[in-house]
């Protein structure tokens, strides 16, 4: 009782304030306590759950990515792109090991530093010794220096790299270094006590041309990290390409490595292969013989040739010229072009204006004329439009035509290449003739909705299909625009602008049987292992026209090429058919004339011919665009080209010759070595061989050949005359050698032979009674020794186109 007394009188002592707050209510009681900090437990809570959410499930991908980045180095191993292949194996476009260099400058300030720790402590000890230390060579300049040597990159910029960011480990000092060059480096990091740390070198892969510029239109280029960009190299670059491997190192927190061997390994899939129908041989004699034509004709907007398979669309050959260096893409090569640039920096040119106009005229080089540019086809196309009559039966060969020089159709007077009039002709002395006034009459025996049926039949209102990035459409007049005057226009090809691959297609449907078919460059593709993953099969369209029609058409043009004696395509032992055509740029003619006042024509003349004509297996095109020379018809300039390579590549392809009686008689024949020889009996090997003989010296008895001219192995032709020198105290016998330039085939005959010397003559139309002497060599004004030969190119200019 006490106790407590003594506490109530305690509690009697509280003062009236204390007994006023305690009166008051209690605003921070326990519970108040328990729901603030439950409260502020929700809020961390919530916090870390979006933070969790965020990090963890929304941006958890990046987040993981980004850490790996931190403990893991990840090394690309790059694919090997696929080889390219011409149709007989021969390599066109392959990939080799090269190798990509940089530096670490983190490792390097490293490496420094320890490197010159453990120099102090050995030269200190020299020092104690009373020897003098050899100098220390820091690290980066050392790095700097060797580099620069063997790469001849920039000294200072290396140095400035090793020690202006010493975080970073990764600096590309020189891309694409070859062998030899790698393998300096190589010797230099061992002679220096370097390392990988240091210097690394990463193997990569580059792209090169073994040929330089053998179809360089077709192949393409990639760019310098290997991506297609042009040609086959762009439009199959997903198979070339093949898939990049990785191999994954773990790292330390400074970026080394923490053992040698990868964690994981993912090997690269080597791109896949691809074999061409291109024939590299048939290939180079398209090249050779259209920049000839080029450089002879001065053709200032290009030249191509297309050579395809005919029943199966394969194409074995289809060049631009001038080509270009595909291991050098950016040189410009037209000669032309070069020039356009020199006259424009000489007038004042500013370097954009001169940047802007190279970049145009790079592109432009680029770029494969077959396909993706469009000319009005001329007169080749009237081939289309005889064979589309002549299945129609509204011509045949017995059909007649009457020319006056000018054919007027409503009002408007086109007019004949001739300006005397053909008078009246037949089917085949219309298309051997060229005749227009003849075709605007097949052409309105056709009518305008049989033409455009046709038209579109044969392949010209859409792209051919072939497996080439940049194929263009043609560019023509509708059904529904087509006026009887532009059928006219239409029926000799001078209306619609097509490419010459269009051209060529539907030519091989003319004389193939009718069948008009899809053209490819790529026969098959194989795996890394060379096993064929893919074949490429001929796919016909359609038939267009009629065996029996395809017939007729084989038999029209053969006599095209055969008629008088031969035109510039015609070839001895063999039955060639064909066309030529010479078209006015009408639209560009127009076009300056509006602007400058300027009345100037320009042609694209070309030619289109097929082999053996009886059972054709290739056809070619041939078409020169703009050329600025003394000839601009398409049996001038484009037939010779088509002469040339059908000699050398049709006995390529396995199509040998026929030679008719009158043709062997005729043909060359090698000079036989009869130096040593008793007169009478050398003169009897000549003979018996088909040459004549003419002596020098005394033929007494015994005398023996001392020299012959023209040498032994010469081929000339049969019946000319071989001088044989008996004995030795003779002189050789020398001339000039006559110029013949523009004589006809007897007149140089003549010229040549009257001044000792023996004449061999080249070119298709040499029987022709137009031909005459377009070149010769030894250039006239030659001095040389009587009886050599001098060989001489004759050509019928101006023909009928």
């Amino acid at each position: 009782m006490g106790f407590w007394k003594g506490v109530k009188a305690v509690g009697k002592s509280i003062s009236k304030h204390e007994q006023e707050l305690a009166e008051k209510p209690r605003l921070w009681n326990s519970s108040t306590k328990q729901i603030v900090v439950l409260g502020f437990i929700v809020i961390i809570a919530a916090y870390v759950g979006a933070f969790l959410l965020k990090y963890s499930i929304l941006e958890g991908d990046k987040w993981r990515m980004y850490a790996t980045g931190q403990q893991q180095s990840v090394v690309t191993i790059q694919a090997n792109r696929g080889t390219i292949y011409d149709s007989n194996g021969t390599q066109l476009a392959v990939s080799s090991t090269v190798w990509d260099v940089t530096i670490s400058p983190h490792d390097i300030d490293l490496n420094n530093t320890a490197a010159k720790k453990e120099y102090d402590r050995k030269a200190q000890a020299k020092i104690e010794k009373g020897e003098t230390p050899e100098p220390y060579t820091d690290r980066a300049e050392l790095v700097a220096k060797g580099l620069s040597d063997i790469l001849g990159v920039d000294y200072d910029k290396i140095l400035s790299e090793c020690r202006t960011d010493l975080d970073k480990q990764y600096y590309i000092v020189k891309r694409k270094v070859e062998k030899p060059e790698a393998n300096e480096i190589t010797k230099f990091m061992s002679d220096n006590g370097l390392n990988s740390d240091d210097i690394h070198l990463w193997p990569t892969s580059k792209r090169t041309y073994p040929n330089d510029s053998l179809a360089a239109n077709i192949i393409g280029f990639t760019n310098f990290d290997g991506d297609g960009v042009y040609g086959l190299e762009a439009y199959y670059d997903d198979y070339l390409s093949g898939t990049d491997g990785k191999a994954v190192y773990s790292v330390s927190a400074d970026g080394r490595e923490l053992n040698g061997a990868s964690d994981a390994y993912y090997s690269a899939v080597d791109g896949y292969s691809l074999v061409l129908t291109l024939d590299e041989v048939l290939q180079h004699y398209l090249e050779k013989n259209l920049a000839l034509c080029v450089s002879q004709h001065q053709v200032i907007n290009r030249a191509c040739g297309i050579i395809m398979n005919c029943k199966t669309g394969a194409v074995l050959a289809m060049a631009t010229a001038p080509s270009f260096n595909l291991n050098d893409p950016s040189e410009l090569t037209s000669a032309y072009d070069l020039q356009t640039l020199e006259e424009m920096k000489a007038s004042g040119a500013t370097e954009e204006e001169l940047s802007e106009k190279e970049a145009a005229l790079r592109e432009q080089q680029w770029k494969n004329k077959a396909i993706t540019e469009l000319y009005y086809p001329g007169s080749v196309f009237k081939t289309v439009t005889c064979a589309s009559a002549l299945e129609e039966e509204v011509v045949s060969l017995n059909s007649t035509f009457h020319c006056a020089a000018v054919e007027i159709v409503a009002g408007t007077r086109i007019k004949c290449w001739s300006s005397y009039g053909h008078g009246t002709l037949t089917l085949q002395q219309a298309v051997t003739k060229s005749c227009n006034p003849s075709f605007i009459q097949i052409g309105q025996l056709l009518g305008k909705d049989k033409f455009c049926d046709y038209f579109e039949a044969f392949g010209f209102t859409e792209p051919t299909g072939i497996d080439l990035p940049g194929e263009s459409g043609s560019l023509y007049v509708s059904r529904d625009n087509m006026g009887i005057v532009e059928l006219a226009s239409s029926s000799f090809g001078q209306t619609n602008k097509v490419t010459p691959l269009q051209m060529t297609t539907a030519l091989c449907a003319i004389v193939n049987g009718g069948y008009l078919v899809t053209p490819y460059v790529v026969d098959k593709i194989l795996d890394s292992d060379g096993n064929v993953v893919q074949t490429t099969e001929t796919r016909i369209k359609r038939q267009v026209i009629s065996e029996e029609t395809s017939a007729t058409m084989r038999q029209i043009l053969e006599t095209v090429v055969n008629d008088n004696g031969g035109s510039n395509a015609y070839i001895n032992g063999y039955r060639i058919g064909g066309k030529s055509g010479t078209t006015e740029k009408i639209d560009e003619y127009n076009k300056l004339k509006a602007e400058t006042g300027i009345d100037h024509m320009t042609y694209v003349p070309s030619f289109a011919a097929f082999a053996p004509a009886d059972d054709p297996q290739i056809v070619m095109l041939v078409m020169a665009d703009t050329p600025t020379g003394t000839q601009y018809y398409g049996s001038a300039v484009a037939a010779p080209v088509v002469s040339a390579v059908f000699k050398e590549g049709l006995p390529h392809l396995g199509i040998y010759p026929t030679y008719t009686a009158e043709e062997l008689a005729k043909m060359d024949a090698a000079v036989p070595y009869v130096l040593g020889m008793e007169s009478q009996r050398a003169e009897a090997k000549l003979n018996a061989e088909g040459f004549e003989v003419r002596y020098v010296g005394d033929q007494a008895s015994g005398a023996t050949v001392t020299t012959q001219i023209p040498a032994s192995g010469t081929s000339i032709p049969k019946g000319s005359t071989v001088v044989l020198y008996l004995g030795n105290e003779y002189d050789l016998e020398s001339g000039v050698i006559p110029d013949v330039t523009n004589m006809t085939v007897s007149q140089a005959n003549e010229a040549i032979t009257n001044a000792g010397f023996n004449i061999k003559i080249s070119g298709g139309a040499a029987d022709n009674d137009s031909a005459v002497a377009t070149s010769q060599y030894p250039v006239g004004g030659t001095d040389a020794y009587k009886g050599n030969v001098v060989e001489v190119t004759f050509q019928v200019n101006g023909y009928a186109d």
